[in-house]
């Protein structure tokens, strides 16, 4: 059996410009997030601990965080560390990867096709790290082959996978499955999407490749548990992935819809109750959203003081709308009435759903204006 935790895009030193003032709590959040991780790879007793790049930030990336990274990773020692700089930790001849001394048990992967060996474990465990920060090309172009004569074979590797899904990320470094299915890898720890997501080989229908996601939410897109990925691969190669949540505290989006609300007063007994069991420790992220009353229009500013206290982070989104009587307009004609009319004609004529969301999302800002127009 061998086992590895595998994690990647943990950004260490990352702006983080929206926390203003929190930015150096936030920061001693990813550190312990990352101690965290090595405690897990240490009581697993776990063969490899792989990192897919973008470990820290080579632009703005403080040498006080880089000793911190060298000193955790020899506290791990003889657990081999291995990685593969990414996109924003590139392997250049001034980062901190090649001017720090770092511990034996740290193997880097340099823009030159790696393969270290560990005959004691009967494994090899290949990679390949940025060489700048923007590479177009596949890197798998250039992969020189598994070596004969090992039993198991790791890749730890900072890519974006070729799929028909809309990318939310620059797609560096893109390869194929068909390009990672042809390296004849066990399992590829990839890095760079920082959505979780895990990828099954067609022959064996056992996942081979997968994106741990980041471990730390750095954007309100990174919401709910931050995970890394716990590996067992057995003798006959049967794969076995596990999600451990690591996270120090958890981005947490939550939409309340106003209904009746009137006052301030009566929004704010409202969220009191909504937040009840939330945790403070957590990043909350509330989007106000429903029919309010046409004269009522929610002061986030005061929501925003009245809560900072008690959450870590907190903030409030007003999308709400008021409660025109669009019927009454529509049938009294008129550019508003005329204009509700055509949407909802629109609405009616939408080929999917997902035209209608967008029709109904402008009809909400009709009626916003309308409702501050004066009528």
């Amino acid at each position: 059996m061998l086992t590895f935790i595998h994690t990647a895009d943990v950004h260490l030193d990352a702006p983080l410009q929206s926390l203003a003032g929190l930015y150096e709590l936030r920061q001693d959040d990813f550190r312990s997030t990352m101690r965290r991780i090595r405690d897990l790879v240490w009581d697993k007793q776990v063969d490899f601990w792989l990192i897919a790049g973008d470990l820290m930030e080579y632009h703005g990336g403080r040498r006080s965080t880089a000793l911190f990274l060298r000193d955790l990773f020899a506290s791990l020692a003889p657990v081999p560390v291995c990685i593969a700089p990414g996109n924003h930790d590139p392997w250049r001849p001034d980062s901190f990867y090649q001017t720090l001394e770092w511990s034996s048990n740290v193997y880097w992967f340099t823009p030159e096709w790696g393969a270290f060996e560990f005959p004691e474990k009967s494994c090899v465990v290949y990679g390949w790290g940025f060489p700048h920060p923007h590479v177009y090309e596949s890197p798998l172009i250039t992969f020189p082959g598994k070596l004969d004569g090992y039993q198991h074979h790791l890749m730890v590797l900072h890519a974006s996978i070729l799929t028909s899904a809309k990318e939310e990320h620059h797609p560096y470094a893109p390869v194929s499955l068909q390009e990672l299915e042809g390296t004849g890898m066990d399992y590829v720890a990839l890095g760079h999407i920082h959505k979780p997501a895990q990828f099954t080989h067609p022959e064996t229908r056992q996942p081979f490749a997968a994106y741990p996601g980041s471990p730390e939410g750095l954007t309100t897109k990174e919401d709910g548990p931050r995970c890394v990925l716990y590996g067992e691969l057995s003798d006959s190669g049967a794969l076995k992935l596990s999600e451990i949540a690591v996270m120090q505290r958890q981005i947490r989006k939550r939409e309340l819809t106003l209904g009746g609300i009137e006052t301030m007063e009566q929004l704010i007994d409202q969220i009191e109750r909504a937040l009840a069991h939330e945790k403070d420790t957590d990043m909350l992220y509330v989007t106000l959203t429903g029919e309010r009353a046409t004269h009522f229009v929610p002061a986030t500013d005061v929501l925003k003081q009245r809560f900072s206290s008690r959450f870590f982070v907190i903030q409030f989104y007003d999308q709400t709308w008021p409660d025109v009587d669009a019927d009454k307009l529509m049938a009294e004609g008129g550019v508003w009435g005329r204009w509700l009319t055509k949407l909802a004609q629109w609405e009616e004529q939408a080929a999917d759903e997902a035209e209608r969301e967008k029709i109904r999302e402008a009809r909400k800002e009709a009626l916003a204006r309308i409702g501050g127009s004066g009528r």
